[in-house]
């Protein structure tokens, strides 16, 4: 579970600013949080819902969270950095950092880097009052200094762990070496790397669950569940099949295709999408070596004919959209999970988003760690009955053009919160200056 996020100098981000999931004092909606077993441990909201204008910073600040996780798990994304460009000086570097909570301990994992490198890394074990490093880096000048003062080693892995930072490439975070080099003596940073890879889900409006038929095939509980789901959010939609078709009716390039068959190996199965996400298939490769093509399409259900076969394309945005989410509610109800969606509205209607957010809170469980995060437009969402003040982040610009956050508790509201949002009590809505006669 995320604690707290802290961006500087990266996107819309200029100065520190940060964004918090620590539970407030209030008593409405006891049933959203993670409580805090021990003193020094973390109260922590199991959602979190941001608003704001378009361009505001709503999507930067869940890619800011995106970049830092590719740097955790494998190295410096250098195509998605940016800094900050409304300011008079580039010299400092991009910063992000976040503190969250994983296998019941509580760590900040942070960077600060340019698009040459990373300059520095830490890993901090925290609590709610103090702090234990598990490792630094400094790299500054081609040389690099590291500490690994959190290390119960003797004086051999001591020496590993500094051989080991000092051949660390600059554009490659220490997280991701430790891992691939079968590191020793930091059980923290495998705790930390594991979160990010396994436990830390981010679904942009284009990304795509592709293999859904295939997880509905492996599985009698997912299947089931998947077709709870399509029944409770009315899709139309019955079930999720592959269908078997051949070589030449696949429409992907034929060189990729036969690319693809050259390649696969004895029990494998390759999922493969179209340039538009519009059709998705599987080459599946039995233990003999022959490869069977399949196709993903939907399957409705008529009073006159029965069951009716619709291809991926013919279904809705808001239904693929649908079919996007549902792999990610039964994730969250079964299992330890970190979901950060941009733009959760994007294709659906207004009642689609609360119908996630209650089937969500429905399913909440104290036994597992997760948490829902999303950006979104959906004012009517804003509603005190089905969330905590606490849970709602407003993000707008301030007057040289950076990302601020501002809590909705701030403001103690005790009102209609949707009707004050969109009379501008709480800022983060688009300004619009009088329309003015034009002459044409």
């Amino acid at each position: 579970m995320i604690i707290r996020a802290t961006f500087e100098n990266i996107l819309s981000f200029n100065e520190e600013t940060s964004i918090s999931f620590v539970a407030g004092k209030s008593t409405s909606h006891s049933e959203h949080l993670y409580r805090a077993v021990k003193r020094d441990d973390f109260s922590l909201l199991k959602s979190g819902i941001v608003y704001g204008a378009n361009a505001s910073g709503k999507s930067n600040m869940i890619k800011a969270i995106c970049i830092l996780q590719n740097i955790a798990v494998r190295k410096l994304p250098k195509q998605h950095i940016e800094p900050f460009k409304l300011q008079a000086s580039h010299a400092k570097p991009s910063k992000v950092e976040l503190e969250f909570r994983a296998n019941g301990r509580y760590f900040a994992y942070g960077v600060e880097f340019t698009i040459k490198g990373i300059e520095e890394e830490w890993l901090y074990e925290i609590t709610s009052r103090s702090e234990r490093e598990i490792f630094s880096r400094i790299a500054k000048n081609q040389t690099a200094a590291f500490s690994f003062a959190g290390a119960k080693a003797d004086k051999e892995v001591l020496r590993f762990l500094h051989f080991l930072g000092q051949s660390t490439p600059v554009h490659n975070s220490f997280l991701h070496e430790y891992m691939e080099r079968n590191g020793n003596g930091l059980e923290e940073v495998k705790l930390a790397y594991t979160w990010f890879r396994d436990t830390l889900k981010i679904i942009f409006p284009e990304s795509r669950y592709r293999g859904i038929s295939v997880d509905v095939e492996k599985s009698k509980d997912f299947k089931e569940a998947t077709k709870s789901l399509l029944e409770y959010f009315n899709t139309g939609i019955v079930d999720i099949r592959r269908f078997p078709v051949s070589k030449e009716e696949v429409d992907l390039p034929r060189g990729m295709v036969s690319d693809i068959l050259s390649r696969t190996e004895p029990r494998t199965i390759l999922c493969v999408a179209s340039y538009d996400n519009s059709s998705v298939y599987f080459f599946d490769t039995d233990s003999n070596g022959k490869t069977n093509i399949f196709k993903q399409k939907t399957v409705h259900v008529s009073k006159q004919s029965g069951n009716v076969i619709f291809e991926m394309d013919e279904e809705s945005d808001g239904s693929m959209r649908i079919l996007d989410f549902i792999p990610m509610l039964i994730d969250l109800r079964l299992n330890n999970a970190v979901y950060l969606i941009d733009e959760i509205d994007r294709s659906m209607h207004p009642m689609l988003s609360q119908k996630i957010l209650e089937y969500y809170y429905e399913h909440l469980s104290q036994g597992l760690d997760t948490q829902l995060i999303f950006s979104t437009h959906e004012a009517n969402l804003l509603n005190l009955n089905l969330i905590r003040a606490y849970e709602v982040w407003f993000v707008e610009k301030d007057v040289n053009g950076a990302s601020q956050f501002t809590s909705l508790a701030e403001y103690k509201p005790r009102e209609d919160v949707r009707k004050g949002y969109l009379l501008g009590r709480y800022g983060a809505i688009p300004f619009f200056p009088p329309i003015k006669s034009l002459n044409w």
